[in-house]
């Protein structure tokens, strides 16, 4: 049985995000104006209810790894060391691609635990929070851009000896003269399949040449220098080794390159791909990549975002309008 009306509701919006762009493999994250927003309401019953819309629905359904899922997962897992009490329903709707490497369960694991601290007896500090999201996902880059927006770099254990030990994590700044464009095809690529494509061992050369251009990267991120941000975008880790995975990416880069873009590689784990560019060229950008995947593929799908910066606010409403 639902709660009355009267019963108040909270919401939350959270920023999905980019990640690695490159070198910053498992490390970097970049919140950007795609959201999973997530409304909860107190409810009579033995178990939390459920209800999902948008690309949650569409793409995944009512699977086991569905992202409405971690919304709940994290609620619960949070739930458990912040004292809270009581069932809930969870109305989950979605903007961003799933499976495409936007950060879609990161999000989502943020929401949870962001709701549940909201409700709770005993909220938790923010990086109690972190920490338990880079549990659930498994990595730090996503779950850190998502709670804390803009642009993160996070070391989940750097104590690895101290089991208590809290994950280090840095703001880097993002000049206003970047602009960011998105693109993604008919096909997504599961973070796992797109893990089993790496090589257990790498070169030394190109071991040493990654944090080279990191640190490129992070200046032309901070600076909105063009040329920085083009030699910091190439990494010797993962790109190459899942390019193959996706079909239609070698060319939706190329011709976000042809358009202007500084630096376009893929998003995260895949398959969707990111461009940086000038941001009064960064539609036709977005544009360049969408045709390029449709004449690849068949479909393409692209849009420009916005870093989203700041944690996002749960807000308590009430249902009756008074």
């Amino acid at each position: 049985m639902t709660a009355p009306l009267e019963s108040p509701l909270h919401r939350v919006r959270v920023p999905a995000s980019t990640s690695n762009l490159g070198p910053g493999f498992d490390l970097l994250g970049l919140a950007l104006s795609m959201y999973v927003d997530v409304s909860l309401s107190p409810i009579d019953g033995g178990a939390h209810e459920l209800r999902r819309s948008g690309s949650i629905r569409d793409e995944l359904g009512k699977g086991e790894h569905a992202d409405g899922d971690l919304v709940v997962r994290a609620f619960e897992r949070a739930a458990r060391d912040a004292d809270v009490r009581g069932n809930f329903r969870f109305d989950v709707s979605s903007s961003v691609p799933v499976a495409r490497g936007f950060g879609s369960s990161g999000a989502a694991v943020a929401a949870g635990l962001l709701l549940a601290n909201a409700v709770a007896r005993a909220p938790l500090p923010l990086d109690a929070l972190l920490a338990i999201g880079v549990e659930l996902e498994g990595h730090p880059d996503n779950i850190t851009a998502s709670l804390f927006g803009g642009c993160t770099l996070c070391h989940p254990s750097p104590e690895q000896s101290d089991a208590r030990a809290l994950p280090v994590w840095i703001h880097n700044d993002v000049h206003a003269s970047i602009g960011f464009a998105l693109a993604w095809s008919a096909s997504p690529l599961s973070t796992d399949d797109a893990r089993r494509a790496l090589p257990r061992t790498v070169a030394f050369e190109d071991a040493v040449e990654n944090p080279r251009r990191l640190a490129l990267l992070l200046e032309g991120l901070r600076t909105g220098d063009a040329r920085l941000l083009s030699l910091g975008g190439e990494e010797r880790l993962h790109v190459r080794h899942r390019l193959a995975l996706i079909d239609g990416a070698p060319d939706a880069l190329d011709a976000a390159r042809t358009a202007g873009a500084w630096l376009a590689t893929i998003s995260g784990a895949g398959s969707g791909l990111v461009a940086l560019g000038p941001l009064d060229g960064i539609d036709r950008i977005a544009d360049a990549m969408r045709a390029a995947f449709v004449r690849s593929t068949g479909r393409g799908h692209a849009l420009v975002a916005r870093p989203v910066f700041g944690t996002p606010r749960v807000e308590a409403t009430d249902q009756s309008g008074a």
